[in-house]
């Protein structure tokens, strides 16, 4: 069966309509996946922690990350360090209310560890992920005795 040429001419038309619409929709995709938003800032603070200087033994430190309305961020990796040298604490990571809490900090290597933790505190971080910027909070260390 032939058909005339005006109805060819349609199909080809419409064939070629239906495979531009189906390109760019792919385009428009693919264009769309591999956008990706800018990482969030979160919103990060610190409790007070303490130092027991007989046992060198640190404790209290805990610190919270929430998202800018104030949801808590759950499941990120914090590093708890001395500030301003990085001597690593402890690793935890956030509960579901966005509380990250070392438990069982290290003992600061170094003496003079210890002293920089008294003088400078310590930092509470979380790296960045895809979705959340790198964010850290800062708090003090006190003294305590027996």
């Amino acid at each position: 069966m032939e058909y005339p040429a005006t109805r060819t001419a349609a199909i080809s038309t419409t064939a070629l309509t239906l495979a531009s619409a189906l390109t760019v929709t792919a385009a428009s995709a693919l264009d769309h996946r591999d956008r990706h938003t800018a990482p969030e800032r979160l919103h990060a603070a610190a409790r007070s922690g303490s130092f027991d200087i007989l046992t060198r033994q640190a404790s209290g430190l805990k610190a919270r990350f929430t998202e800018p309305d104030g949801t808590p961020v759950a499941g990120l990796p914090v590093k708890f360090t001395v500030s301003g040298e990085k001597t690593l604490l402890c690793e935890t990571t956030t509960d579901t209310d966005g509380y990250a809490e070392c438990e069982t900090p290290a003992l600061p290597p170094l003496s003079a560890s210890a002293v920089k933790l008294l003088t400078s505190g310590y930092d509470a971080t979380t790296h960045g992920t895809l979705r959340y910027t790198p964010t850290t909070a800062h708090n003090t260390i006190g003294l305590t005795t027996p």
